[in-house]
């Protein structure tokens, strides 16, 4: 028969490993949601040029029609 003895100090070096699982967990953690904010930051951006362009488009004839002069001599 087999009996497996634990002593503390062969416990120290798994709760330390744990340790260092989460403190990795919670740093991968912050870097993930650090990028998601950027990524919204740079989706809000993207959404408010699109919308920019958008009306700039929808009032382009008010501001040139296709029988004016270009603005520049060629």
């Amino acid at each position: 028969m087999t009996a497996a003895v634990f002593s503390s100090h062969l416990a120290g070096p798994v709760t330390m490993t744990s340790k260092l699982s989460q403190i990795a967990t919670r740093v991968m953690s912050a870097l993930i949601e650090s990028r998601v904010r950027s990524a919204a930051r740079e989706l809000r951006r993207h959404e408010a040029l699109m919308a920019d362009l958008g009306r700039r488009q929808d009032h382009s004839p008010l501001f040139l029609s296709q029988s004016d002069d270009l603005p520049v001599k060629l």
